[in-house]
């Protein structure tokens, strides 16, 4: 049986927070207002389970702690997605920047473990129009973090810039 850590500290649930992206990318749509979404990815130094929780945490706190009432976290693995309900693209690059800051230091300890961290941002903001949809905002936020990871790039990456 594989030994797995849990965190104090949780985030959304993947179901809730597809459910909770359905109702705002309807909303959105109906009140044409900006959506948002952020898709990080956080890779540490070394692969030992207590590294990988201790950066877990950290993130999560880090989330809890520099976002917005408003604004749905969601953990998925070593991934987190962060739906930013009326906010356009200015104000998603203002926030990537300041975790990208936060998150890409030298080193970081949490709870007594020592490691080494770097995410990984992608973002998109799409306006409040037909246009929108759940599947769309989905592969473009995925798309910009991967368009990031592969190039190795520690800034956050704007979807609308690598087109």
């Amino acid at each position: 049986m594989k030994n797995v850590l849990t965190h104090e500290i949780e985030l959304f649930s993947s179901e809730s927070f597809h459910t909770l992206l359905d109702h705002e990318v309807n909303r959105s749509r109906r009140y044409h207002t900006p959506l948002t979404l952020i898709h990080l990815a956080i890779e540490t130094d070394s692969d030992h389970p207590q590294v990988q929780h201790s950066a877990e945490v950290f993130a999560i706190n880090i989330l809890n702690i520099q976002l917005r009432d408003t604004d749905i976290p969601c953990r998925r693995g070593n991934e987190f997605l962060v739906l930013m309900p009326a906010t356009d693209e200015p104000g998603g690059r203002i926030v990537c920047e300041r975790l990208a800051s936060l998150f890409n230091v030298p080193q970081q300890t949490y709870d007594r473990v020592s490691f080494k961290m770097v995410i990984f941002v992608g973002m998109t903001s799409l306006p409040g129009d037909s246009s929108l949809t759940t599947n769309k905002i989905m592969q473009q936020a995925s798309a910009a973090m991967q368009y990031a990871r592969d190039r190795q790039l520690t800034h956050a990456v704007i979807y609308s810039e690598i087109k």
